[in-house]
């Protein structure tokens, strides 16, 4: 019986391990970047602080593919996207860098 006990507690501490490798292991892959890029501040006051607007005819940005949300800045910088806030939108987004949409991009998209 002794064997059988110090069998299931070496079982045990080795599947405690293992999940809490995965667990840290899994959060690296998904983290996001520590602060708010300064490109985003402008996103802010319509889209909301994390992403998630209070008003109801303004898209979430919460979770978004990254790759998305860079496609559907491009698209109002180069005026393709109409309709709705795109007069606004061309005008927030048309200085932006490469490097400024996808830091916003990554910023939104990776906000949990």
């Amino acid at each position: 019986m002794r064997s059988f006990a110090h069998t299931a507690s070496f079982t045990a501490a080795i599947m405690i391990a293992w999940s809490a490798f995965s667990v840290t292991d899994a959060k690296a892959d998904d983290a996001k970047p520590d602060a708010m890029p300064t490109a985003a501040s402008q996103c802010l006051s319509c889209h909301g602080t994390n992403g998630n607007p209070a008003l109801k005819d303004v898209p979430i940005l919460l979770g978004q593919q990254p790759l998305y949300l860079e496609n559907a800045i491009r698209a109002y910088q180069e005026g393709r996207r109409t309709g709705g806030q795109a007069l606004v939108m061309h005008e927030i987004v048309k200085d932006l860098s490469d490097a400024d949409i996808k830091a916003i991009a990554t910023w939104f998209g990776g906000t949990q």
